[in-house]
């Protein structure tokens, strides 16, 4: 099984990436994770990618396509991980996956900006038809991550912004485990500090529950601290991009 994740949107250039994949190997199932990545939003990719490649069987392969910096000097590679291998270029999309092996993909001929449909397409159908990373890559270290997944737990609690979704919500690194260590129940009103803005953020069950044109905080489905508005944009009104570091007092 092979899975595309890309910030393509509904255009030809997913269609084109099929097309290669299956011309190389017509038996494959591909399934579309999601082509609604935010524009060049890295920090979305890898958010979706970690929090959605679990739900798929081992042995699948997953292609990521957020790519700014197509055509420029960043590696192309294929991960090994938790019996899944995954696909795509070395600029942090893959920063929450814990790599076991990595290999960088060996040159190959393609066109300047769309390594998408020239190279990771190719070297997943490969990989889908039983080709060993070894024979497509060549072994190197590690990836590079501009994420961290690190949480400190003490009076609050201390993480970054992980990234926004399409509908505007913060999601944050912090995950439900550090809410309870730290004390934090639903009804509660912690404070919240990202970037040196401080809200509050009543902390609810669920998107209905937040009052009016404030803020609320709740546990996503992918069990992480977000901050929200109720069908509004917090990465908004907070003028969040991703990386911003928060803080939470419960």
């Amino acid at each position: 099984m092979i899975t595309l994740t890309t910030d393509f949107g509904a255009s030809e250039y997913v269609g084109a990436m099929k097309g290669v994949i299956y011309s190389i190997n017509p038996e494959a199932v591909v399934v579309d994770l999601s082509h609604g990545i935010r524009p060049f939003d890295i920090r979305h990719g890898a958010y979706a990618l970690y929090t959605t490649f679990p739900y798929f069987p081992e042995g699948s392969v997953h292609v990521v396509v957020v790519d700014p910096g197509v055509g420029t000097e960043r590696r192309g590679v294929i991960i090994e991980s938790e019996g899944h291998l995954f696909v795509g270029p070395d600029n942090g999309v893959f920063s929450l996956i814990e790599a076991e092996e990595v290999y960088e993909i060996k040159d190959v001929s393609a066109s300047s900006t769309f390594h998408g449909r020239d190279v990771f397409a190719p070297v997943a159908a490969r990989l889908d038809g039983g080709e060993r990373p070894a024979a497509l890559g060549r072994r190197t270290d590690g990836v590079m991550r501009i994420m961290n997944k690190e949480v400190d737990v003490a009076y609050s609690i201390h993480g970054e912004v992980f990234c926004r979704d399409r509908f505007g919500n913060v999601i944050t690194s912090i995950r439900e485990e550090h809410l309870k260590e730290a004390g934090l129940k639903r009804g509660g009103v912690p404070k919240v500090i990202v970037e040196r803005r401080r809200i509050s953020a009543p902390f609810v069950g669920t998107y209905g529950e937040i009052e009016g044109e404030g803020f609320g905080a709740l546990v996503n489905s992918s069990g992480y601290f977000e901050i929200a508005l109720r069908e509004g944009s917090a990465a908004e009104r907070l003028d969040v991009r991703g990386g911003e570091s928060v803080e939470v007092i419960p």
